[in-house]
């Protein structure tokens, strides 16, 4: 009776292990290829990730520290399947009508990709 409690209790075991491995790998490997792509490595530190299945696209925020050592501030970054990553444009809108333009477009085309790719469930 004990070896059959005993198989039980290391089969949930292994079960849960997998089923963790299998819901966080994907959001640990995010995170270490978001980290090989900026320019300080070291400094940065990433919350709220998640991975979303059906794009292929990790999703989340970064804080790290400029080159000049000075912090950044937490920003949004979409890590897209093909090993892209793009940040928040953080340019201010500004300038002439143009420029303002631009940058609104810069904005716009972020956005829509957030929708796009960063959907929950």
């Amino acid at each position: 009776m004990r070896v059959v409690v005993c198989l039980l209790a290391s089969l949930a075991i292994f079960i849960a292990c997998l089923g963790g491995w299998w819901f966080y790998w994907p959001v640990w490997q995010a995170e270490a290829r978001v980290k090989s792509r900026l320019s300080e490595p070291g400094t940065a530190s990433l919350s709220g990730v998640f991975y979303n299945k059906k794009t292929g696209t990790a999703c989340g925020y970064v804080s790290a520290q400029d080159p000049s050592g000075a912090p950044a501030g937490k920003t949004h970054f979409i890590l897209l399947p093909d090993g892209e990553l793009r940040l928040d444009p953080k340019d201010p809108i500004q300038g002439n009508t143009v420029q303002q333009l631009e940058s609104l477009r810069k904005h716009a085309d972020y956005l829509a990709l957030v929708y796009a790719r960063c959907q929950r469930g």
